[in-house]
């Protein structure tokens, strides 16, 4: 039996606690969580879903403000962890990820070095990614650079979405806490240093400007922007009748071209039957929109109910 302290705050997170739960040689002892934040109509109140996984199994459940709090601290002592569990949670100071005999283990979203950062499932659709994966790794004074204990890749289809890898990566996740807290428990694992010389990438945290396809260069990208955006917060264009509006696009199927051509910058096409993203290098399809105010649609409706006809920049101004 091992005990573990678990950190974390969204439903990635309480994926792995679950698993972490159900597993008769791990002892969650405590859940560190965020504080409740206030969401929806009326701004009420809402716990993360770590928190709410925590208390249905019953376990305690901390939400300091402040971790370097004198209070918080003496609880954590308290405790007496062996190693603390740390998924998808915010910076730990050395005050706190230094305390348990075996540190504290981090399960990240991407195969380290590669993918350093807050949003490494996102960027890696955004790239164009055909492989990515999850390290459990140690963590030290750097973000994401701690030493290596075990990875695990994870293919990506060509148009699959973030709502589609999401719980795929969050399963694989939990399955490899649980396995690297077995093998500290037994010993049997040590951490080796990530290497300076491989190549690496930067996955920041996401800001408005992740979802505005008008800022990309192809339509390659606009695809893999579309999909890293999907189901939220939806990658968008500027609504060419009203520029301050913006509609947002769903399900993209990507075909390149057999014969390329001069390259040009990306441009849409709407007519009677058909939304296209193009370029000389290829084109995509998109199969469902969201117009500023309405739910989201197939296209063939939203294609029923508007007279936008014709060839657009990104940018939404009318090609003659």
């Amino acid at each position: 039996m091992i005990r573990t302290v678990f950190f974390g705050t969204p439903d990635f997170a309480a994926t792995c606690l679950k698993a972490l739960i159900a597993d008769p040689t791990i002892e969650v002892c405590a859940v560190v969580t965020a504080p409740d934040r206030p969401s929806g109509r009326g701004l009420a109140l809402h716990p993360s879903a770590v928190a709410v996984c925590a208390s249905e199994h019953g376990l305690p459940v901390l939400r300091p403000e402040r971790l370097r709090d004198e209070g918080f601290l003496a609880e954590l002592r308290a405790i007496q962890a062996d190693v603390f569990t740390v998924v998808a949670f915010r910076m730990l100071p050395e005050v706190v990820w230094s305390m348990p005999r075996l540190g504290s283990l981090n399960i990240h979203a991407s195969l380290l070095p590669d993918l350093r950062g807050a949003a490494p499932i996102q960027w890696s659709l955004a790239y164009g990614d055909r492989e990515t994966g999850l390290t459990a790794f140690s963590l030290n004074a750097h973000i994401d650079e701690g030493p290596l204990l075990a990875q695990v890749g994870v293919s990506i289809a060509p148009n699959e979405t973030l709502g589609q890898l999401y719980p795929r990566m969050a399963e694989e996740g939990a399955g490899l806490a649980v396995r690297v807290l077995g093998d500290l428990a037994h010993g049997s694992i040590t951490g080796r240093p990530q290497s300076a010389d491989d190549e690496w990438r930067l996955a920041p945290k996401l800001g408005p400007e992740f979802a505005r396809l008008e800022l990309l260069s192809s339509a390659f990208l606009v695809h893999n922007r579309i999909r890293a955006c999907d189901p939220a917060p939806g990658a968008s264009l500027p609504n060419p009748e009203r520029p301050e509006e913006r509609f947002k696009l769903f399900r993209s199927e990507y075909l390149p071209s057999a014969t390329e051509g001069q390259s040009v910058n990306p441009f849409y096409v709407i007519d009677n039957e058909e939304f296209i993203i193009k370029d000389a290098q290829g084109e995509l399809r998109i199969h469902e929109i969201q117009w500023p105010g309405k739910r989201r649609m197939p296209v063939a409706d939203f294609l029923r109910g508007t007279r936008i006809r014709g060839r657009f920049t990104l940018s939404g101004q009318k090609i003659d």
